[in-house]
């Protein structure tokens, strides 16, 4: 027992035992000493990268916005003319939420309102999964967007440039709102023009909004071991893509000369701790990635203002912004029986590059811990940036001058990532500042090239 207890005990007795005097004695208060020796936890995720059933938590890797021409009929021109853009939004929040809860979007413009979107949203909640071995596992219940994006096509929006869009929660039961994020945008208007090479009209003009600052942002993925397919396995959570469990995925971003200029699978090495591995299997697919489009921005500007183009074709440009998911040769644990190796067998600093005949297109780096895992970006554990369930920030590093797939490319580091979030770590600041300067970074007249 306590030693200052039994004296205070003691002496209690002793002055009861000596008469009737008023005695105003102040017990020393007993306060439970904590047991908990969990990692501390940072909204959210704890120092592991792991989820931690987040509330109201916005998805930043999941968001994903498009700007999409409006048109409309005049009679008096007889064609199609533009009449602005709207938004269309892809969006995921962590949380656990009643149904017909919504999602709502403010556009803006220097403290002016342009746009108000509210889009219902499709939660998930584990606990009602039908997958009995589903509901207990450490992911975050949500809600998302359905697959068509949250849209408005009556709110057009006249102007371009920089803008705000704020997004909210809106609660199914009791209407009300949270301010989840609010994001930034720069969207480019890209004129176009049709008819007769020698009386051209102007066309509907594209919008598209510019994503240089997300070169070097990239995020890696690990599949959880067992995903039920009805889910869908990758980050997204798109049914119907391959049936492997606990792949390394990776999602980049890039910019083509045309969205059409696919990438295709290319070779992955690796290294770790500066010791290339040596991927087993009949050479030369065991080290071979598989590459798949995901997200595309574009638009195409035309013109007839240049002389050689005042006949035959028009003058094309077009500003394409894509986003890949690859799949890399690596599981968590190394499987023989499939000739893969294990990320969790080889701990340390990772580097793995993908290349194309023999010329590195892009080079990812990331840490992994003692359990295998990766750590998590500083970004992360600070909670600037919020990423799935098993998804990590990591450094999409650009060669030197550009490879020869990258059309447009413009360090913007002080604009951020994911659509403005602010970068606050010197990591990240300095794998933004490493990106190089290549081609226009937007659309030119053709009297410009």
């Amino acid at each position: 027992m306590n030693i200052k207890l039994l004296v205070t005990l003691f002496a209690i007795l002793f002055l009861a035992a000596a008469g009737p005097a008023q005695i105003n004695l102040k017990l020393p208060k007993i306060v439970p000493i904590s047991r908990d020796k969990s990692p501390a936890k940072e909204n959210g995720r704890d120092s592991s990268g792991k989820s931690s059933n987040r509330q109201m938590v916005i998805d930043d890797g999941f968001t994903f916005f498009d700007a999409e021409p409006l048109q409309e009929y005049s009679t008096q021109l007889r064609r199609q003319v533009g009449i602005g853009w709207y938004l269309k939004s892809n969006l995921r929040m962590f949380g656990t939420v009643p149904n017909r809860s919504a999602f709502k979007l403010i556009v803006s413009k220097a403290g002016r309102e342009l746009a108000v979107v509210r889009c219902e949203g499709t939660p998930y909640r584990k606990g009602e999964d039908p997958v009995p071995e589903n509901r207990t596992r450490p992911e975050d219940d949500y809600i998302l967007t359905n697959q068509r994006g949250c849209e408005d096509k009556t709110k057009a929006i006249k102007d371009t440039g920089k803008m705000d869009v704020k997004v909210y929660f809106i609660n199914g039961n009791t209407d009300e709102e949270k301010l989840l994020r609010t994001y930034k945008i720069d969207v480019r208007e890209a004129a176009r023009v049709r008819g007769l090479a020698t009386a051209p009209v102007p066309d509907v003009p594209h919008y598209y909004i510019q994503r240089h600052a997300e070169t070097s942002a990239a995020i890696l993925y690990v599949r959880p071991v067992g995903m039920n397919q009805r889910l869908g396995p990758n980050y997204f959570r798109e049914a119907g893509d391959g049936d492997f469990n606990s792949e390394i995925e990776i999602y980049f971003n890039i910019s083509p000369e045309k969205q059409v200029n696919r990438l295709r699978s290319m070779a992955t090495r690796c290294s770790v701790n500066g010791t290339f591995l040596n991927f087993p299997g009949p050479s030369p697919y065991s080290d071979e990635n598989r590459l798949r489009m995901m997200r595309v921005e574009w638009g195409i500007y035309t013109d007839r203002l240049a002389p050689q183009y005042k006949r035959a074709n028009e003058y094309m440009d077009e500003v394409s912004f894509v986003q890949y998911q690859l799949r890399l040769p690596l599981l968590i644990k190394g499987d023989p029986a499939n000739n893969r190796l294990g990320m969790a067998d080889h701990k340390g600093n990772w580097e793995c590059s993908v290349r194309q005949n023999g010329e590195t297109i892009r080079t990812f780096r990331w840490k992994t811990g003692s359990d295998g895992m990766p750590i998590a970006h500083p970004e992360q554990k600070s909670g600037n940036v919020n990423l799935g369930y098993n998804g990590y920030l990591i450094e999409a590093e650009v060669p030197t001058g550009g490879s020869s797939v990258d059309h447009r490319l413009l360090p913007l580091p002080n604009e951020g990532f994911f659509y403005g979030i602010s970068w606050t770590s010197p990591e990240g600041k300095a794998a933004a500042a490493k990106v190089p300067t290549k081609g226009k970074p937007y659309h030119v007249p053709s009297t410009s090239k």
